[in-house]
């Protein structure tokens, strides 16, 4: 028997599409994405784009179809419903920066995968990102006052699978022995059971999530991230990157800098097409 294929595997794989499934039908159902994180959405969408792509080049078995497509779909239905319910989302607690999360993403990518294909790069630049997919969303819990059921059920479910894999890569070490080694997925691993299992332990004691140890370091870190980003936004471009990609931004901030970024780009377009000019001799005409 494949030790690929282990009950552990199976497990985390359905906990994994369950736990999507009823995320994205608790969002419909209710018409609400309050207590979800819409960067935790981004960078799993990022994730599943990146290393599904030998969808395209490789033949597989149904089972690896079914689920590369189905978090594919998943992932687009809940980024969506954040498009038809933004009313319902809390962007002031959705603060994580995934821009200093995607960056230095990238760079360990160049510099680990240089050399490789395209498709190998991908597939390491989503090793590296899946450990922070969830990071968002349980920045989201951790500022949380009143927490959301469903989005409760819904990181036990998508963190749990995490867990289950990590048994997974322990089955197959202890039948391949030196065989197997996958350091990278490893580390993110035990990243994320260490996230994982902080929250659950806050949710079992019953206690305010900002009192965690683990929460107030994530809180702490988030806020200097976003204070650090905001600094060099306004010094190097003079605004803050649309959509709160770079940290928390309420509907108002978000609105008023899209509405500076619209105005600069209609101002590029009219001196690119020589509406506006400094040049005196305009007035001659």
């Amino acid at each position: 028997l494949d030790a690929n294929w282990n009950v552990f595997r199976y497990l985390g794989d359905y906990l994994h599409l369950g736990g999507m499934v009823f995320g994205i039908v608790a969002v419909y159902s209710t018409q609400s994405v309050d207590g979800f994180s819409r960067k935790t959405q981004i960078l799993f969408q990022m994730v599943y784009l990146s290393r599904y792509l030998d969808m395209f080049t490789e033949e597989q078995v149904f089972y690896l179809l079914f689920f590369k497509v189905a978090f594919n779909l998943l992932t687009v239905g809940m980024l969506l419903a954040f498009a038809c319910w933004h009313n319902t989302y809390d962007r002031n607690a959705d603060s994580c920066n995934i821009v200093a999360i995607v960056v230095p993403v990238v760079i360990a990518t160049a510099i680990t995968a240089a050399g490789s294909s395209f498709k190998e790069q991908m597939w390491t630049l989503s090793e590296f990102l899946e450990p922070f997919a969830l990071l968002p969303q349980y920045i989201v819990c951790y500022r949380a006052q009143r927490m959301r059921p469903a989005s409760v059920l819904y990181i036990l479910a998508v963190g749990g699978y995490r867990a289950l894999y990590v048994l997974n890569w322990i089955y197959k070490r202890y039948t391949w022995h030196g065989a197997y080694h996958d350091y990278v997925s490893w580390f993110g691993g035990g990243l994320e059971c260490i996230l994982f299992i902080d929250f659950v332990l806050r949710i079992g004691r019953r206690e305010v999530f900002q009192n965690s140890f683990l929460g107030r370091i994530l809180l702490a870190a988030d806020d200097k991230a976003g204070k650090l980003s905001e600094m060099m936004e306004l010094r190097s471009i003079g605004r803050r990157l649309p959509y709160g990609l770079s940290g928390g931004q309420d509907a108002e901030g978000a609105a008023l800098d899209l509405r500076n970024w619209d105005k600069s780009d209609r101002l590029g377009d009219e001196e690119g097409a020589g509406l506006l000019t400094l040049n005196e001799d305009f007035d001659d005409f």
